[in-house]
Order: structure tokens, then C-alpha cells, then sequence
């Protein structure tokens, strides 16, 4: 009861086994490319721009920006923590997990770090009460007053005197 194997001639039916394996094939091979999960320069892009670039040459510029080889092996890193499925936020938390807080572009909005944020905006009201003020104290300031200046009299003048006499001797 051995069956031998027999070539297939031109002109012989494919055997449906044959289509059956090219199926299951096919199948698996689009699943793993499905699988394989791309990332996109906008995807990096986005995580990049939370993180720092913490290489001595840029000055904290973020990742997404930054060209230099410290810069470009993050990337990396960010594109490899993405394709394994991880969100935006578990590839941030994994930096700050390697690196501390320091990796983040934007300090967080809590405890010390409010400083960084509110202090700007209240430098910039006091000191616009400030120049308002002063405006405000030289519109509203009076001129100085000018003294007067002492009106000479003939008898406190001697040239006046003398000019008049000068002018007499002439028309005379």
C-alpha cells in the first residue's frame, strides 16, 4: 500500500494540497507584516518633541529637532519602543526611567517646576504696572516753575544809564 510519488506532466491538475499550502502561506506572511507595526517620522516626531537631547553639544534642544549622534541613536530607540506597540506616554516614562526628569523638554507643571511657569507671565504684569506707573507720573507732573527774573530799574541799571546819555549827546 506505498504510493509512489509521480511527477506531474504538462497538462496534469495542480493538486489541491498544493493550493492549500500556498493559502496558508500567503496567509502568514501578510499577518507578520501586519504585525510588524511601522513607525512613521511623524510618530517619532511627536514623542521626540517631548524629550531633550542630552549630549553635551546642543543646548537641550528636542529630539525631534536635534541632528547630532546622540540625537539620532534616541530616535532610534523611540522608533524600536514603538514598533514593539508601546503609546506615546510608555516610551516617555521609559526615558524618564533611564534618565530622570532632566530628559523632558518642558519641566512638568508641579511643585518647583510652577516657578518655570508662572514666573514669566507675573514678571511681565509687574512690570507693566511699573512702566504704567511711571507714565502715569510724568503726564501728570507739573512743569517746574521758572523764576522770575528781576526786572532791572533805571537806578539798579548803570549801562542803561549810560545809554540813554549816549543817545542824548547824539541827537544833540
Amino acid at each position: 500500500m506505498t504510493r509512489k510519488k509521480e511527477k506531474r506532466k504538462k497538462g496534469q491538475p495542480i493538486s489541491l494540497s498544493f493550493f492549500c499550502f500556498l493559502f496558508l502561506a500567503f496567509c502568514l506572511l501578510s499577518s507578520i507584516s501586519i504585525s510588524a507595526k511601522e513607525v512613521t517620522k511623524a510618530q517619532r516626531d511627536e514623542v521626540g518633541k517631548e524629550l531633550a537631547c542630552l549630549c553635551d553639544t546642543c543646548p537641550r534642544r528636542p529630539l525631534d529637532e536635534c541632528t547630532c549622534g546622540y540625537a539620532q541613536k534616541q530616535q532610534a530607540r523611540i522608533d524600536a519602543l514603538l514598533a514593539q506597540g508601546n503609546t506615546k506616554q510608555q516610551v516617555i516614562d521609559a526615558f524618564i526611567a533611564d534618565y530622570g526628569k532632566r530628559v523632558l523638554s518642558k519641566p512638568p507643571a508641579e511643585g518647583f517646576n510652577l516657578l518655570a511657569w508662572l514666573m514669566p507671565p507675573m514678571v511681565l504684569i509687574f512690570g507693566f504696572f511699573i512702566v504704567r506707573s511711571v507714565l502715569r507720573t510724568w503726564s501728570h507732573a507739573k512743569p517746574a516753575p521758572v523764576a522770575a527774573t528781576a526786572q532791572p530799574t533805571q537806578e539798579t541799571d548803570p549801562y542803561l544809564d549810560r545809554l540813554e546819555q549816549e543817545l542824548r549827546e547824539r541827537e544833540s
